[in-house]
């Protein structure tokens, strides 16, 4: 499982925001080698005035899943995620910040049970 959070300045009203979206999720479910199912996408924009002041747009995305991803696979998820975001015209440059974060599975829930508990 990869639940993707990107939070932007970015102007979104410039793609489709279903395909934008869907394109992130598949984009790291595809590098990282899991199954399609097992994405979560959120992206959470920003209003100019909530954030630093700097030259271009900038999309930090937090990536939570559970450890044992190779490097390799890191290094293909974060350019996956770049090339997602460069492919659109935005009208100035894009900073891509990719952030992954492992969690053990007696570290998260769901549904009220920890993932350690789930058979």
């Amino acid at each position: 499982m990869v639940s993707v959070v990107g939070m932007t300045d970015l102007p979104l009203d410039k793609v489709d925001l279903p395909t934008f979206v869907h394109d992130i999720g598949r984009a790291a479910q595809t590098a990282f080698e899991l199954p399609p199912h097992m994405r979560s996408v959120y992206l959470v924009p920003l209003p100019p005035e909530n954030c630093t002041v700097k030259d271009g747009y900038e999309i930090t995305f937090l990536l939570y899943t559970a450890p044992g991803k190779s490097v390799e696979l890191k290094r293909r998820t974060v350019k996956a995620l770049n090339d997602v975001v460069q492919a659109k015209d935005w009208g100035d440059t894009v900073k891509v910040v990719v952030i992954i974060k492992e969690h053990a599975a007696e570290n998260v829930g769901v549904g009220g049970v920890l993932r350690l508990d789930m058979t």
